[in-house]
């Protein structure tokens, strides 16, 4: 099978161990977990759940990413106050993710860059940040060379329109989801075919299904994930 996981957001109902059980029994190779408030909140999690978890990870199906809810501007604010608050966040979900298992920590990017903004030095964390450009301002040829100089977390529905920067956003891009809202297309767009083409020419890109419609119960989500998977297989010429 096409090695492509899933993001946790996908499906309802399960608690962490639950949904890696799932995930296994399913072959769904590798999970990507919201880590957030609005997630798991590994934040206010004890550290012996963790180290639980990990275990059951290592029977079922690995963690191999974890996603924040901080956004990328309080982290370069210039208050010092907003900026201290999402680096503490930062910071200890990095800490936990790396209990985890997991290789890498998402923040998201919804607020493109503002005259006047100034750039400060992003934290240092247990594991490497990845940037997810989640608003269509940071696509502009004048925009995207704020983002700083890391890795990305490319989404197909927020790449969907043209932009000038996409080929170089791929470039970038450590960790794709192919993103399914249920309505309606033929595919994932042309980020999905570079990132296709920059993986055959040896780029390495973790791939993702990351289904957002309004039923997310477990048979409706691996229906939509296995559709995906058949979708980029195709795009990588795999039966």
């Amino acid at each position: 099978m096409t090695n492509v996981g899933l993001y946790s957001i996908s499906v309802r109902g399960f608690d962490v161990p639950g949904l890696l059980g799932w995930a296994a029994a399913e072959g769904i190779p590798f999970i990507h977990l919201r880590g957030g408030s609005r997630g798991y909140h590994l934040r206010a999690c004890a550290p012996s759940t963790l180290q639980r978890w990990r275990r059951i990870a290592a029977e079922t199906v690995p963690i191999t990413g974890v996603t924040a809810d901080t956004d990328l501007a309080d982290l370069l604010a210039d208050d010092p106050v907003v900026r201290a608050r999402a680096t503490e966040d930062v910071v200890r979900l990095a800490e936990a993710a790396a209990e985890l298992g997991a290789a890498w920590l998402r923040v998201l990017s919804r607020t493109p860059p503002e005259p006047g903004w100034a750039y400060h030095r992003l934290p240092t964390t247990a594991l490497p940040l990845l940037v997810e450009p989640h608003h269509p301002g940071w696509l502009s040829s004048g925009a995207f060379p704020w983002l700083p100089e890391m890795r990305l977390l490319a989404d197909t529905k927020q790449l969907a329109a043209p932009s000038p920067v996409l080929a170089e956003v791929i470039k970038r891009t450590r960790v794709l989801h192919l993103s399914d809202d249920g309505l309606g297309g033929d595919g994932f767009g042309e980020a999905a075919d570079l990132a296709a083409s920059r993986i055959a020419a040896g780029q390495r890109i973790e791939v993702a299904v990351e289904w957002t419609g309004a039923d997310r119960s477990p048979p409706t989500c691996l229906t939509r994930y296995r559709t995906a998977v058949t979708w980029w297989a195709s795009r990588k010429g795999e039966r």
